[in-house]
């Protein structure tokens, strides 16, 4: 079994918004006075988030004691395996307990070209993708207060294993095309929707202690980006009679990007279901995107690990994201889930 990473990471995606696009080819202009304010504006969010790390980092650890202590759920390939009460195998040793941190907080990106407004309200969002099982725990902090922010609603996408979006399978990935598609103002054509595929996205809210989980899996790649999760918070938000939630209806304060270690990566990438794609990898040291997001101390990697003595047994990932809910952001693109057709069924598998 492969040891935790030493690591340990608290996260905040808090700063410029719109500074940078989040994939290649996607930049938009920013004038020169305008990149000064921003500037000006990140150090003052970074210093606010920093003055959470205590809190930030306790919340972290209370949910890996409580996750140890309650025996959560481990991952199987053949299914369920509650484990026993007390302190689950991977946290022998003290590992239960959160090592030292500090608040980073990473510059803000756009939620990039493949985001799509008024997905489905959930927490599984794999709907049978094939990959490697990932449990991702999330923690909102209001770094206002320094306290978890209860009913906030968190929104991830990602793409599958082998480096496609839902709603823009047939789109190549990267720099997007010339084309009519939408334009940020300044900005590059956006490509548009292909499909209304909807594997890999959706949402939920936090719970009163500020956490939520999703049941989601090991992203995969494509050419230009390293692997990555986008992640949205809002408030004061909309569901629908459908199911979907108002993308653009409420208070959106948050939007980022995870990230992981390569080292976890190198393992999952070996296995046929991700090395099965035309794409090249691109590893963390060679995205502009995260270096962008992990400069002067800031961190927006995930904390994670093994589930069991083979990467096939799943994934469990931490992260915590700091949220200014005085500040606002928008939505710049305009693709829209117009048709529903997944339904929920049983959770099966490995969780």
């Amino acid at each position: 079994m492969i040891l935790p990473s030493p690591k340990f990471v608290a996260f905040g995606l808090l700063a410029m918004n719109n500074l940078v696009g989040a994939h290649p080819g996607e930049d938009e202009f920013i004038h020169p006075a305008d990149v000064g304010h921003r500037q000006l504006e990140t150090t003052g969010r970074h210093i606010q988030a920093r003055n959470c790390a205590p809190q930030i980092a306790a919340h972290i650890a209370t949910r890996k004691a409580k996750r140890a202590l309650e025996g959560k759920p481990r991952m199987h390939r053949r299914g369920i395996d509650s484990l026993p009460q007390g302190i689950a195998p991977w946290r022998r040793h003290g590992q239960v307990i959160a090592r030292a941190s500090t608040c980073v907080t990473a510059p803000e990106v756009t939620e990039g070209p493949y985001y799509i407004n008024n997905e489905l309200v959930r927490s599984d969002v794999r709907e049978g993708e094939a990959g490697i099982d990932l449990l991702l725990d999330i923690g909102v902090i209001d770094t206002t207060t320094c306290q978890p922010l209860e009913d906030a609603f968190v929104e991830i996408w990602s793409c599958n294993a082998t480096g496609s979006y839902a709603g823009f399978t047939q789109v190549v990935l990267g720099p997007p095309p010339s084309s009519t598609a939408p334009t940020p103002a300044g900005g590059r054509p956006l490509p548009g929707m292909s499909d209304q595929l909807t594997f890999l996205r959706g949402g939920a809210p936090t719970n009163e202690n500020g956490i939520l989980e999703f049941k989601t899996i090991y992203p995969g790649y494509y050419t230009g980006r390293t692997i990555h999760i986008h992640a949205m918070v809002q408030t004061n938000y909309t569901v629908f009679a459908n199911g979907t939630i108002g993308s653009k209806n409420g208070d959106l304060h948050h939007i980022g990007q995870i990230f992981f270690d390569d080292a976890l990566t190198d393992q999952v990438v070996t296995l046929p279901t991700y090395s099965n794609t035309t794409q090249t990898r691109t590893r963390n040291e060679q995205d502009r995107f995260l270096q962008g997001a992990n400069t002067d101390g800031y961190n927006s990697f995930a904390d994670a690990e093994p589930l069991g003595e083979s990467i096939e047994d799943g994934v469990l990932a931490y992260i915590t994201i700091g949220v200014d809910t005085s500040r606002h952001v928008n939505i710049t693109t305009n693709n829209y889930a117009q048709t529903i057709t997944w339904e929920a069924t049983p959770t099966t598998g490995l969780f």
